[in-house]
């Protein structure tokens, strides 16, 4: 569960019996919490039915995936073309966005911790007192992946030992340099101080980019970076920064995971997307397994999912409409009195959202009844 600290100072000023609080300073500390537990994400994270929740949470908007981005990393932006085009020239060119937004939305690999590297290969005590350095030995050979390539060291005291990881990412990133990988620590990770600054100027999809290409998804370093972003995004409810984006999903999956996504549940209720709720709650039932109505629940989820993407609120409801919504509503309810840690908050943001949905539906059957469609 995602924890934080809080660090302030308190000055009480009384007056006319009165008390005053001044808050003098206030220090914020977010204790990071990484996957290094018994059980592993990654089987989880890669199912099937996990991926489709995540995508689909992650409500792809063409007009985010697609925005213009400032990065030296990057090449020229071109000038756009304009193309008269037919019908079935149309729908391929939206094929190939559609491929490309996906590509674009490929979430970094949710993974455990790896483990230390203590492989001994032969001890020579008639090396001792040879030389009084280390000797790396490096296979630098095309085409073997960084992970598999052999890279053991000779200690002085004669012993032959796979070299750690930390080493191994050293040498591989000199004989095989990654673009934008630094050798050393980045001070934006190594620094709190700078860590934090950008936090608070809300650079979330920045840190998290940066994160990727310094660190490998199961280094205890990218899982503490990441795991204080998520946790100040779910501070802050910013969550809208990092929707559209590919770390939405392991923003979702990391927030479920560790049983914090309360916040995120209140957020869809706010924002009307009752569908969004329901496959969240999908969510925490695939990783868990504790929701008690989990066959309803399941079933409700496989109607959701095949159903377009509700980034606004729609200008009429269908009869099929109303009724997938009621269903959702209802398992909504069941889950606020049964699972939610915020049940107070997210009855009254569902109310709101029963109160206006009524009004939408009275309209959209108005209007259905005064064209004789009824």
């Amino acid at each position: 569960m995602a924890l934080h600290k809080f660090i302030q100072k308190n000055v009480i000023l009384q007056y006319n019996h009165f008390q005053l609080l001044a808050i003098s300073s206030r220090k914020l500390s977010i204790i990071p919490t990484v996957y290094d537990g018994e059980q592993d994400p990654g089987p989880k994270f890669f199912s099937s039915g996990v991926q489709a929740l995540l995508k689909r949470l992650t409500r792809p908007d063409f007009s985010k995936v697609f925005r213009k981005r400032t990065n030296s990393n990057r090449p020229v932006l071109k000038t756009p073309e304009y193309k008269f085009l037919t019908n079935e020239e149309l729908q391929s060119e939206f094929s190939k966005a559609n491929k490309t937004a996906a590509r674009l939305l490929q979430m970094p690999p949710v993974v455990k911790v790896h483990q230390p590297i203590n492989e001994v290969l032969s001890k020579d005590p008639a090396l001792v007192g040879y030389d009084n350095t280390k000797y790396l030995f490096t296979d630098i050979t095309f085409g073997v992946p960084n992970e598999h390539r052999l890279i053991v060291e000779r200690d002085p005291d004669g012993t032959l030992q796979m070299s750690d990881h930390d080493t191994r990412k050293r040498l591989n990133q000199i004989y095989f340099p990654i673009q934008g990988r630094k050798v050393r620590e980045p001070m934006m990770f190594a620094d709190e101080e700078k860590l934090n600054s950008l936090l608070e100027a809300e650079k979330y999809e920045y840190i998290l980019d940066r994160a990727c290409i310094q660190y490998e998804p199961d280094e205890p370093s990218y899982q503490k970076v990441t795991s204080i972003t998520y946790q100040h995004v779910d501070m802050k409810t910013n969550y809208k920064l990092l929707r559209s984006t590919r770390h939405f999903g392991p923003l979702a999956f990391y927030l479920t995971w560790h049983q914090s996504m309360d916040n995120l549940m209140l957020e869809l209720l706010q924002m009307g997307v009752i569908r969004e709720a329901v496959l969240l709650m999908g969510l925490r039932q695939a990783i868990h397994e504790d929701i008690t109505f989990a066959s309803d629940l399941n079933a409700l989820v496989q109607q959701v999912l095949p159903m377009p993407v509700q980034a606004a609120k729609p200008d009429s409801l269908s009869e099929e409409d109303i009724q997938l919504d009621n269903k959702c509503i209802d398992c909504v309810v069941k889950y606020i009195a049964k699972n939610s840690a915020m049940k107070s908050q997210q009855e009254l943001a569902l109310q709101g959202f029963k109160e206006d949905y009524q009004q939408m539906v009275e309209l959209s059957r108005g209007l259905r009844k005064a064209h004789g469609e009824a």
